[in-house]
């Protein structure tokens, strides 16, 4: 299979500075988001050391070989809450991060906080990450048969993010590349401001990677482009 790649991120047309960053390195097949937490001083800090840590972490191996991942998101968390205790003692600095690292025919991902990571396969969209909200944590929780109350003006809120006090819990799963799938990692810029179906609609309708970045973001902007918008588009064919 040949993979395309493309990526993008925009400041948006409120936010005063662009909180994203993004990792789209073919040569080690490792592709990346993190959206630096707005509510916590330094976000631009927190993700760009988030994916500079993790592009120069998978620099040190052999590419096309699987790795811990939970011990490299533990890496980037330990070295991001040191830099937070430094930059801000009281709050801390935080980051979502969500990558792929392809390996063969196996995308492997590592997964903290909302960003996202979704595939489009037979025409079909699927999203393979869980947000860390307390939303979600409280649907898993009833699901279990705890009687919950949860205040709406929380229900996005993180439960976890890179620069947290350590340990961390990251989301690390395995999935079989087919031909002619697509998959897109995105900050929720994207997401909140663009429906599923209608990120479905752009992937399938661009015929490469970069056009498909590029209209994401620009349907952001015209929403409002209320947040930093940032997208990475993986193509097989």
């Amino acid at each position: 299979m040949n993979l395309r790649s493309s990526a993008l991120s925009d400041i948006g047309r409120v936010r005063p500075e662009n909180e994203d960053s993004f990792l789209c390195d073919d040569a080690h097949q490792i592709y990346a988001v993190a959206d630096g937490i707005g509510g916590l001083p330094s976000g631009g800090q927190a993700s760009e050391m988030a994916v500079d840590i993790l592009a120069k972490t998978f620099a040190k191996y052999q590419s096309g070989l699987p790795v811990d991942y939970q011990s490299v998101i533990e890496h980037i968390n330990d070295k991001v809450f040191l830099l937070g205790r430094v930059l801000s003692p009281q709050f801390g600095i935080g980051s979502t991060l969500t990558f792929a690292h392809l390996t063969g025919v196996k995308l492997n991902i590592g997964h903290v906080g909302d960003s996202a990571l979704l595939r489009i396969r037979a025409k079909q969209i699927e999203q393979l990450t869980t947000d860390h909200t307390i939303e979600n944590e409280m649907r898993e929780r009833e699901a279990r048969g705890e009687s919950l109350h949860l205040l709406m003006e929380n229900r996005n809120a993180l439960t976890r993010c890179i620069g947290q006090p350590p340990p961390i819990l990251a989301h690390c799963s395995k999935h079989t590349v087919l031909p002619h799938d697509r998959y897109l990692l995105c900050s929720d810029g994207i997401t909140r401001y663009i429906a599923v179906a209608e990120i479905e609609e752009i992937i399938l309708q661009s015929d490469d990677p970069k056009t498909a970045v590029q209209t994401l973001i620009t349907r952001a902007n015209e929403r409002g482009g209320m947040d930093n918008s940032t997208a990475v588009a993986l193509f097989f064919d």
